[in-house]
């Protein structure tokens, strides 16, 4: 049994590979970020004793769930698909392919977050503390919450680590390794 440890290298050709996985990863973001905005209606409301009210009701509520479950609905889409993508067409080394994903998953889930809330319109409990009763004011979109926004990450990283575990032949070439 040998004392010595091997370093192992990446090749080149592995690093352009995760830094393209990356990039469209990220490019997908600002796309997803523009699809999840057109899925969202903006609520109105009333200011009723200088707070503001969704009217009617129920459609300011299922605003707001709707704004995270779409949210949740493109990211995981995005994730499972990009994660399939990556798996199956990269030729760089495993480790990079998944470090690839999970970072450029992270980056497009922040730029999807991003892209989506630019130009929303501000918070109306701000303007409706200084508004009079009956001033009718638009709504926001409802931010999603922390477990919402790890969705594509988990998505992309559990399918290319399930591919790479589970699908017999799919192994990097030994001549990418330089030992």
């Amino acid at each position: 049994m040998s004392d010595r440890l091997t370093a192992v290298r990446i090749s080149r050709r592995s690093v352009a590979w995760g830094a393209g996985i990356f990039v469209v990863l990220a490019v997908v973001g600002v796309l997803c970020g523009l699809l999840w905005r057109s899925r969202l209606d903006i609520p109105h409301g009333v200011v009723v004793s200088h707070q503001w009210f969704p009217d009617p009701w129920d459609g300011g509520e299922r605003a707001s769930f709707a704004a995270t479950g779409w949210y949740v609905v493109v990211a995981l889409g995005a994730g499972v698909v990009l994660g399939v993508l990556a798996a199956s067409l990269s030729r760089a080394q495993e480790l990079v392919t998944l470090a690839a994903v999970l970072v450029g998953s992270v980056v497009g889930t922040w730029l999807m977050l991003r892209v989506g809330l630019h130009g929303a319109p501000p918070d109306p409990q701000l303007a409706a503390a200084h508004a009079a009763d009956g001033t009718r004011l638009s709504g926001t979109i409802s931010r999603p919450g922390a477990a919402a926004l790890v969705t594509w990450p988990l998505a992309a990283v559990a399918v290319v680590g399930g591919i790479f575990l589970l699908v017999p032949g799919r192994r990097t070439d030994r001549s990418e390794i330089e030992e």
